[in-house]
């Protein structure tokens, strides 16, 4: 069961569930427990009306996956967004967000202790859902049963994760960036164990990841 400390001011990635397009990448204002909604900033939807949705919170511990609904009523620039219940079992159906962010590998995990790195590895998210993460990396830096620790830097903090390597497959050609050759590259299905989110403090007019 989620709570207002948990949901108010993290992110919140919501997407159409008629035709699986994001629609809205924002922050959310307030949660209602009652009516088990959000508030997010009317501007953040391209149309106010009525959605089904699904949408992704990073929340304070954890990554929330929720189904529910948008009606399209705006009342002083702020809409709300129905949420239904939260889904936190691994499942193969579970629903995938195009998330692409860049990121560190800052150590792995050798009989359950952290060992850092010394020199990190770079990576780009291909896509996220609440338990899981796919990632593109050089050929070669993992193997599947690897445990590691991700970092990831958002506009609202720095997201902490302890991830799995469960599978590993051909990089897309079609997600490659300018310059990186498909032949050196790798894609890393990963099983979320454990996430943390910090979110950042702001010190006059930056905005500065607690880390």
């Amino acid at each position: 069961m989620v709570n207002e400390g948990e949901l108010k001011n993290r992110r919140i990635l919501i997407k159409n569930a008629e035709d699986g397009m994001t629609i809205a990448d924002t922050s959310i204002l307030r949660f209602n427990g009652k009516s088990n909604s959000v508030m997010i900033h009317a501007d953040s939807l391209p149309e106010k009306k009525f959605y089904n949705i699904s949408a992704i919170v990073f929340a304070g511990k954890a990554l929330y996956e929720f189904g529910g609904s948008i009606r399209g009523a705006v009342v002083e620039n702020e809409i709300e967004v129905f949420l239904g219940k939260s889904k936190e079992k691994e499942s193969r159906t579970r629903i995938r967000y195009p998330i692409a962010m860049e990121g560190n590998i800052k150590g792995v995990y050798i009989d359950e202790k952290e060992i850092s790195l010394k020199k990190s590895i770079l990576i780009r998210t291909v896509n996220m859902s609440a338990s899981g993460v796919l990632l593109k990396a050089d050929v070669g830096c993992f193997n599947v049963g690897e445990i590691f620790s991700l970092v990831l830097r958002v506009r609202e903090g720095v997201l902490k994760m302890q991830c799995e390597v469960v599978r590993i497959q051909k990089a897309n050609p079609s997600l490659l960036e300018d310059g990186e050759d498909y032949t050196l590259m790798e894609e890393y299905g990963c099983r979320i164990k454990e996430t943390r989110f910090d979110p950042v403090k702001r010190e006059g007019e930056r905005w500065t990841p607690r880390i």
